[in-house]
């Protein structure tokens, strides 16, 4: 039943050769954007509006709807107000098959799933597929590919994909740009100079210094001439002008950044780092930074830049000593937002985390050029 309905679609792919991986991903997916229907074939599909996170022992007229969805698509379900173990049974069958995280909960990320249907899915897929054969035919040899809205990055090397990593993005408040720049440099155990929206959302409170925060993360404050000054005496004095100090948080177990930092080149203040949170890497939704990108398998992609194996790595950070070393070859990194990734046998569709699908804003201005190739556009 649900095989027929949705949802992880296998996908036919040819013997991928190093230099076409890129390519069979992209006719992948135009393949698949063919065989849905196209137009408002699917128009009285139920849509789900509700925001609120839904689970077991939920109620309201928002499972109803869930239940009518999930009867459309092929389940079958009585007609109910409550979230019962039978739903609670349905939603995890329903996010196993889309390699979701199994947990019942209808969240942002189920309820994007719910609410596409394949007019919808073929839109969004012509208005990627351009971008991605733009970037096939611009990329160089070795670079990144950061996918903001399916918190994953993916280092290819001569058309191999060579290291995958789930990554920690911005919140949407505060979201992750999209860039095209490069990793110039690695930074070992580097120190956090707080940047200037986290001073300003987070280290004040009614206009003044939070000294709280300020003693949890440990920080060190300096006035412009690069004077340390107490923090206590900044905050008893009700300072307001809170702009005019750095704020500095020293290497360690506990710094911001980890024990590792990406320097980007013209990126506006935006890097790759490790961070000490890595409880968030096993999350489903992973929006929580201030616009930086913190990576899971930072040591492989910093062997991997670097052309070094990770022993090495790990003695440079076992030294405590902070320093830069230049990359001999800049590697490129492409920051872009798309709703779609093939994803083992199947096809992930992801939350449009900060409401840019099918925008200008969804698009990375470098990938606006789509040159010649092999066709990636869905015909009508």
């Amino acid at each position: 039943m649900f095989a027929r309905c949705l949802l992880v679609f296998a996908l036919s792919l040819p013997a991928l050769s190093a230099q076409a991986v890129e390519q069979a991903e992209i006719s992948a997916l135009a393949q698949y954007a063919q065989s849905l229907a196209p137009g408002n074939a699917d128009t009285s599909a139920t849509q789900l509006s509700a925001q609120r996170p839904l689970r077991r022992g939920s109620k309201g007229a928002d499972v109803a709807l869930v239940r009518q969805r999930l009867n459309e698509l092929g389940f079958s379900l009585a007609k109910s107000t409550e979230f019962d173990t039978e739903l609670d049974a349905t939603v995890r069958e329903y996010q196993l098959g889309l390699q979701m995280k199994e947990d019942g909960i209808i969240d942002k990320q189920t309820r994007f799933n719910l609410n596409l249907t394949d007019a919808r899915r073929r839109e969004l897929l012509q208005w990627q597929l351009p971008q991605m054969q733009s970037l096939r035919e611009q990329a160089p040899a070795r670079y990144v590919v950061i996918n903001i809205p399916a918190y994953t990055l993916v280092a290819y090397e001569n058309g191999q994909a060579v290291i995958r990593s789930r990554i920690v993005i911005g919140k949407n408040d505060r979201p992750t740009p999209l860039l095209r720049t490069q990793i110039a440099a690695i930074k070992y155990n580097p120190n956090w100079s707080v940047p200037p929206v986290v001073i300003k959302n987070d280290l004040t409170k009614d206009g003044t210094l939070n000294l709280a925060k300020v003693q949890k993360h440990r920080l060190r404050m300096l006035d412009t001439e690069g004077n340390e000054v107490d923090p206590a005496a900044v905050a008893a004095a009700g300072e307001t002008d809170l702009g005019r100090y750095r704020y500095v948080q020293d290497p360690g177990a506990k710094n911001a950044l980890g024990r590792l930092k990406f320097e980007l080149t013209a990126s506006n203040g935006i890097y790759l780092h490790d961070t000490p949170s890595k409880g968030l890497f096993g999350k489903e939704n992973r929006a929580a930074s201030s616009g930086c990108v913190r990576v899971q398998e930072w040591q492989a992609l910093a062997s991997w830049a670097l052309g070094v194996n990770e022993q090495q790595i790990s003695r440079r950070i076992a030294s405590k000593k902070t320093y830069t070393e230049a990359l001999a070859e800049p590697v490129r990194v492409y920051f872009v937002y798309w709703p779609a990734q093939i994803e083992g046998e199947g096809i992930r569709w992801y939350d449009d985390i900060y409401r840019a699908y099918l925008s200008p804003r969804g698009v990375n201005s470098a990938l606006t050029t789509h040159t010649s190739g092999p066709p990636s556009t869905v015909s009508e």
